[in-house]
């Protein structure tokens, strides 16, 4: 698979690397000159990321460590997916910080373009996602997120089980140092970074879903 496909095939209890090791910037997709490695598997209950954000000496400034807490602000790896091949207008959105904190909701995007989103909380204690940060450098961090498919799937009519997902990844970067400790993100101090890009034009989205890249279960 080469480095412009968008496409994951997975087979059970098979570790795939993303080709794309550096991630695309949200408005335009250049590429940006920070290295993510993403790792994905599927078991018959679960599907794995395990991702590594490189080049990274600011993740230590990350605040948050509250479960549900609006993690975007700050840095994160993000993780969106649905069920099904068309362009979806429901996703369940994950993220995860450099402080182990856990962001779980579904999206509701009717217009495709994030102009009128409806987040759904999954409480943290329900969502039965492990999670972990599994190792820091002064300039990297990297974690890993087992997702039930149970939860991934919920909405699907019963007994159904799906084979093709949309899905993309995305990851936040600060890019200066910050001096107070309630800073937020924002296009003159971050790098908002995409697998597959969103282009979105003047101002970084990454909730335009008919960007989504493809995974299959094989």
């Amino acid at each position: 698979m080469n480095s412009d496909s968008f496409e994951i095939r997975l087979s059970e209890n098979v570790w795939y690397t993303l080709p794309q090791t550096h991630f695309r910037q949200a408005t335009d997709g250049t590429i940006l000159p920070q290295e993510t490695i993403v790792r994905v598997k599927r078991s018959d209950d679960s599907l794995t990321v395990a991702f590594e954000c490189r080049e990274d000496p600011y993740w230590q400034q990350t605040t948050h460590t509250e479960h549900n807490a609006s993690l975007w602000e700050q840095e994160v790896f993000e993780v969106f997916i649905s069920a099904g091949a068309g362009t979806p207008s429901r996703y369940l959105e994950l993220e995860l910080n450099p402080r182990n904190a856990l962001f779980v909701g579904w999206i509701d995007n009717p217009t495709g373009e994030g102009d009128a989103n409806t987040l759904t909380m999954v409480p943290y204690e329900e969502a039965g996602i492990t999670h972990h940060i599994t190792g820091t450098t002064a300039n990297s961090w990297r974690g890993e997120l087992r997702i039930p498919l149970a939860l991934i799937n919920s909405g699907q009519p019963e007994g159904t089980l799906p084979t093709l997902y949309r899905i993309n990844f995305y990851r936040i970067i600060l890019l200066t140092a910050q001096n107070d400790p309630r800073w937020t993100c924002n296009p003159g101090n971050a790098s908002f970074g995409c697998w597959s890009p969103t282009l979105s034009g003047k101002s970084p989205r990454f909730h335009r879903p008919e960007r989504f890249g493809t995974l299959i279960f094989q």
